[in-house]
C-alpha cells in the first residue's frame, strides 16, 4: 500500500515536531556518559535522530495497514450479515455520529489529553538500557561484518 498524502502528512508533521521539540544532545550526551566506546557525538546523534524517525514512520504505516485490514474485514461481515445497502447505511451512520461527537467536544472548548513521561520514567527507562550498550554494539559490529562477507560474494 502507498503512502498516501494524510500518512505523509502525518509523518511530516511528527518528524518537524520532534525536529523542534527534542531534546537530542540530552540523549545523546547521556549515551556517551553511559558508554566510553562511542567515538563520534555527531553520529551518534545522527544515528538517533534518523533511527527515531524511521521507527515513527514504520509505526504509522503499520498501523494505517492494521486500521484497513480491520475495515475491510468489518466491512466484509457486516455485508454479510445486513446485506451491502443496510451495511453502507450503518457504515454510513457510525461515521456521521463520531464526527457530531468530535465536533460537539470542539464546541465546548474541548481539548486533546496530554500526556507525558516523567523525569523519573526516563530515568528508569535509561537505566534498564545501559545493560543493553554493549548488546547493541555487538549486533551492529555482527551485522556489519555479515554485511562485508556477503559483499565480497
Amino acid at each position: 500500500m502507498p503512502l498516501d498524502a494524510e500518512i505523509r502528512g502525518q509523518i511530516s508533521k511528527t518528524i518537524n515536531d520532534i525536529f523542534e521539540t527534542q531534546n537530542f544532545l540530552d540523549t545523546v550526551n547521556w549515551i556517551l556518559e553511559s558508554d566510553a566506546q562511542v567515538r563520534s557525538k555527531e553520529d551518534l546523534a545522527l544515528g538517533y535522530f534518523l533511527g527515531g524517525l524511521s521507527t515513527i514512520a514504520h509505526n504509522y504505516v503499520l498501523v494505517r495497514l492494521q486500521d484497513s485490514k480491520i475495515e475491510k474485514i468489518t466491512k466484509r461481515q457486516m455485508e454479510k450479515e445486513l446485506g451491502k445497502e443496510k451495511a453502507k447505511e450503518v457504515r454510513q451512520r457510525i461515521k456521521e455520529d463520531e464526527e457530531k461527537a468530535r465536533e460537539e467536544i470542539r464546541s465546548k472548548g474541548g481539548r486533546p489529553v496530554r500526556i507525558e513521561v516523567t523525569g523519573k520514567e526516563t530515568e528508569e527507562i535509561r537505566s534498564m538500557l545501559i545493560p543493553m550498550f554493549s548488546s547493541f554494539r555487538d549486533k551492529i559490529r555482527k551485522e556489519e561484518a555479515l554485511r562485508k562477507v556477503r559483499k565480497r560474494r
